[in-house]
């Protein structure tokens, strides 16, 4: 069995109380799921090409890691730019998550007045998630200017035809609003390398630093693609934009967040 295979198994609140037990203590508060743990735990890393060429997202990151919500440097990087940049939790937001990670949606649903909607390909792997539905990315069953907020983190490097994904992004995204597109990117300067048709596990994951990836993105490449679909793409830098909550929260100095807008008007 695949280790995703166990989402349809063993359902994530029960995963979650199970991990929350084991790892319970009170050296550590993870600021997402709010569980009190003994210690965060490494995450990311493991293939060669990863290290290789640079690839923030994907190489190892040292104790860094909720053991429960799975929460992790991403994720908290997510968390700031939406709780200071976005007015989530301050006023009426409607929110699309993409591939809902567990940790930001425990936080997205403790803020006030957010109108919360998932959306997976496979919407059974998360039925401990309100709000879900069945979607493929490059086609997705919303109107147009939709949501103040998209969130997709660490989808794009899966979906063959990410043109059309971004697109669709774009589209039901308001004006104004806020599009979170975070992927792991390479710092090397050397390019986005990608084979959208290849369909080699063993291949994928040598290539690409995991058995379900169909590309690399260079970070320049990423924006620049996101700018095709009709967003004005930037990086947010949360060391500058807010140094003290940096530190506190633990980021990665190379990971920069991109960040799509919509023009008001």
């Amino acid at each position: 069995m695949h280790p995703r295979d166990l989402t349809t198994v063993i359902p994530q609140p029960v995963r979650f109380e199970l991990r929350r037990r084991f790892y319970q203590g009170a050296e550590l508060r993870c600021v997402l799921c709010g569980s009190r743990v003994r210690r965060l735990v490494d995450h990311g890393g493991g293939a060669e090409v990863l290290e290789r060429r640079s690839v923030v997202g994907g190489a190892r990151r040292r104790a860094d890691k909720c053991p429960v919500c799975h929460g992790a440097d991403r994720t908290r990087l997510m968390m700031l730019y939406l709780d200071t940049e976005t007015g989530v939790g301050t006023r009426p937001t409607r929110v699309l998550h993409v591939a809902p990670d567990f940790g930001l949606y425990l936080w997205l649903r403790r803020q006030p007045d957010v109108d919360y909607t998932a959306t997976d390909l496979d919407a059974s792997r998360y039925r401990h998630i309100g709000g879900m539905r069945s979607a493929d990315l490059t086609d997705l069953p919303f109107d147009d200017a939709s949501f103040d907020v998209v969130i997709c983190s660490h989808v794009l490097e899966h979906v063959p035809d990410d043109a059309t994904a971004l697109r669709e992004l774009h589209r039901v995204l308001r004006p104004g609003g806020h599009a979170l597109l975070l992927t792991p990117y390479a710092l090397d300067g050397l390019g986005t390398v990608e084979d959208p048709d290849i369909d080699d596990p063993a291949e994928q994951d040598r290539r690409f630093g995991q058995w379900d990836h169909v590309r690399i993105y260079d970070r320049d490449d990423f924006l620049a693609r996101m700018r095709r679909a009709g967003f004005d793409a930037s990086l947010y830098d949360p060391a500058v934009a807010q140094p003290e909550r940096f530190e506190s929260l633990a980021l990665n100095p190379l990971e920069l967040l991109p960040v799509g807008r919509t023009h008001a008007g």
